[in-house]
Parts: C-alpha cells; structure tokens; sequence
C-alpha cells in the first residue's frame, strides 16, 4: 500500500491528538549489524554493514551512528542485550559517561570513570563483573560516547508477569463487599417489579449469593427490605421464601431450571428476571 502526503500527513495529525508526538523516519544513519559485547570485548569488525532509517531530529550530526548490543554487564545501566545505542564520534568525555571502545582490536561498551590518582577505569553495571584499568590492555581506543539507548521490543520479564496474573486472580476470587447502604439502594430499584411477597426470593437467592446476607438467613434479608421500604404492599415473608428453596430454585441462580423449579411459565420468567437484574445493579460500580 503506497501512502501519498495527505494521508501521511492525516495519521500524524490523529496521532497527535492522542497525545503521541510522530515522527518521519527520513534519515540514513549509519548501522553496524555485529553486535557489540557488554561483557568481554570481542571483535564486530570494521564494515559498516548498511544504513537505517531514523528521524532527522533524532540525530544532532553525522558523527553519530548505531549498534547493537549483545550481553548483560552494563544491564544496571539500562542496556539490555538486543538494545541498540547511538554513539557519537568524539574524543572528549567525562566520568560516568559510557563509552563504545576498541581494545585490543576488539569492541565493548564501558563507563568510563578517572580515581583520585589519574588512573582510568573501565566499568561494567552488573555485579557479576569487575571494573579493571585499561593501563593493563596493550591498546585502547574510544570510538565514541553513547547519546542513547533505542530499546528493542519492550518486553516484561516472567516473574513480573506472573504476580501481576496471580495478584489479578485473587482479585477475581475475591467477592465484591456490598454494604447496606447499596443492597437497600438495590432494594428500592428492584421494588416496582415486586407483585407478589414471594418474587422476593429471587432478590434474596442473589444476595445470599453476594454474600449480602449468611446462607439462608431469610431474616435479616426481610428485615432489611421492611427498613428500606416500610410502606411495600408486598414485603417478604420468611415461611413464604423458604417455600421457594424447593427443586433447582435451591441451588445458585445460573443452575435455575423451569422443569425443577416450584414455578414455571411467565411465573419462573419473572423470577429469573428480577434475579438477574439484581446481579447486574449489585455489581454495578
């Protein structure tokens, strides 16, 4: 599919809306394929294997370039195997600053840092390798200073994947707590749809489920339904719910079944209804 200006220029405009900020990869810059070791140095060699696309504004000159990298001693410094760096050309740095270097032949990324004698280090970050003295090498050459790191696919690792499942699985496990206040707002909704005392025990077979009220506690649930509407003309009785826990209507509401219910027809429609419209306002944020 060839994209003409417009609609390049359309995508970029919805983009920035979103609150992203495109931009156009128009720029070769200069990639070295071979990976370049953060543990020990190791040779990638002197071609440039080709040229990548970047934004203009991404680079500040042409003495910048890429790499890859491969390994995990500078991983504490947030570069991770896969990573590609850009490195800027130059012979001046500073302490603390990471560096693209050539030593024996051979290319690895360093901090670089001097100690209170003048002497300079070459250091890793990651504590399973040492920091050691280039004086010790027969020759070193610092190709250039990384600017920046161009993550590869971002990934989460395993461990972080799994707490965050587990954590969510628990969360699922765990039933919503209802407080009074919101089964009596419940109640009241679900009132008008109330024409016979014992259409209640739809209401109650849910709650009981949500832990709202204790298995089989059809006490406190007719209690609660007179103290959120003392003036029904059809408010719940205990002998009559009870009544109601008969066949299928015993078990959970999603095992209801018409031919194993005390009532069938438009009678165990309206009770599946109300039972389900209670679920629903129950669960209601």
């Amino acid at each position: 599919m060839i994209m003409d200006e417009k609609e390049l220029k359309e995508i970029f405009r919805d983009l920035e809306m979103q609150g992203w900020e495109p931009k156009l990869c128009d720029t070769p810059v200069p990639y070295y394929e071979n990976a370049v070791m953060c543990g020990d140095p190791t040779d990638v060699g002197d071609m440039i294997c080709g040229m990548e696309m970047y934004p203009k504004d991404f680079f500040d000159n042409e003495n910048e370039f890429v790499v890859t990298v491969k390994g995990d001693s500078m991983k504490d410094a947030n570069i991770m195997a896969g990573d590609r760096v850009k490195v800027r050309s130059t012979k001046s740095f500073d302490d603390g600053d990471i560096l693209l270097l050539s030593i024996d032949g051979e290319y690895t990324l360093k901090g670089f840092f001097k100690d209170t004698e003048g002497r300079p280090w070459l250091i890793p970050k990651n504590p399973a390798y040492r920091a050691f003295s280039p004086l010790d090498h027969q020759s070193v050459k610092v190709l250039g200073v990384v600017d920046e790191v161009i993550s590869k696919r971002p990934r989460l690792d395993f461990r972080s994947c799994m707490k965050a499942v587990n954590e969510a699985k628990k969360a699922e496990m765990k039933p919503k707590e209802i407080s009074k206040e919101q089964a009596e707002a419940v109640i009241k909704k679900i009132a008008p749809e109330i024409e016979i005392a014992r259409l209640w025990y739809a209401v109650f077979k849910v709650m009981m489920e949500k832990k709202v009220v204790d298995t089989w506690d059809y006490d406190t649930f007719c209690i609660m339904v007179k103290n959120a509407l003392p003036e029904h003309q059809h408010l719940p009785i205990r002998k009559e719910l009870s009544r109601m826990a008969e066949g299928s209507f015993s078990k959970a509401v999603v095992l209801w079944d018409e031919n194993d219910a005390p009532v069938q027809g438009k009678r165990f429609a309206d009770y599946a209804r109300i039972a389900k419209k209670t679920k629903e306002l129950l669960e209601q944020p």
